[in-house]
């Protein structure tokens, strides 16, 4: 279960690589949110800055332009690194191609490839949300629901069941302590600290693991809800409505802004 950043495809002779941040198979059709990073191809590191709004291009399979998109930057360690949001809309599932103005970062990059599928393997928006058993505090104690080191008993009282079933949620999915690409500790408090502003907003936080005190990664167990929601990496962070329907989903990083905006939408 890893957030991985993989390049897909870069330029040629650049100074800088785009590659697709967003998980293989959750790339669907209509609006999409593509996560993209750019790094130094000497070094490795994630060199995208929120000084600099680059301007993608979709194209299909063989180059074509479908329609040019600006991008936003967000943080997945606060002040110390990040990657692209684009918004891009996907006329059907097949191969795509974005490539990106972004002469500031090195050159232009692209083309980075990806596939668009009719049927992401996650639980997507307009879908019902799966009514998960996740484990709350009349299951163990604050210590073994969470591995967040300074966790809100508020978002353990709820199972994600009792969650959408009683009004508008917002579920994170996320392991502070295990998550290889470092985000889930900072999307976490992002949302606890954004909270406050929305007090009719149910919150539940799901823990990547079971065991979360285990000191082998190997022995890992991840828990029924990450399974039952398609997961294909981590942290994910889900809102519903008062009717139990998916109404956002984020991959990996958000920025304060997308999280307002799909909390704005369904509360009362």
């Amino acid at each position: 279960m890893v957030w991985a950043l993989a390049i897909v495809a870069c330029s040629d002779g650049s100074n800088s690589s785009g590659s697709l941040a967003s998980s293989p198979g959750s790339i669907g059709v209509g609006q999409q949110r593509v996560l993209i990073a750019v790094t130094d191809p000497g070094t490795g590191e994630l060199i995208a800055t929120p000084d600099i709004t680059p301007v993608a291009t979709l194209r299909d399979e063989i180059g074509s332009p479908l329609g040019e998109y600006e991008g936003e930057f967000i943080w997945t360690v606060p002040d110390v690194l990040g990657v692209y949001a684009f918004y891009v809309d996907i006329p059907g599932p097949a191969t795509y191609q974005m490539t990106i103005d972004a002469d500031d970062l090195g050159a232009d990059l692209g083309p980075i490839g990806f596939v668009a599928t009719q049927d992401p393997i996650q639980v997507g928006t307009g879908e019902p949300a799966p009514p998960s058993d996740s484990r709350t505090l009349d299951d163990a104690p604050l210590e073994d629901l969470t591995s967040d080191p300074d966790p809100d008993a508020a978002f353990y009282e709820l199972t994600v069941e009792e969650a959408v079933e009683s009004g508008p949620s917002v579920l994170v999915f996320a392991t502070p302590a295990w998550c290889t690409s470092q985000s889930c500790g900072p999307l976490l408090d992002q949302v606890k600290a954004i909270a406050p502003d929305y007090p009719s907003l149910n919150y539940v936080h799901v823990e990547i693991y079971e065991n979360i005190h285990v000191t082998d990664p190997t022995e890992l167990i991840v828990v029924p809800a990450v399974e039952e929601w398609g997961l294909p990496s981590e942290p994910w962070l889900y809102v519903t409505d008062g009717d139990g329907m998916v109404t956002a989903a984020f991959e990996g990083a958000v920025s304060d802004g997308e999280l307002r905006s799909a909390f704005d939408a369904v509360s009362g």
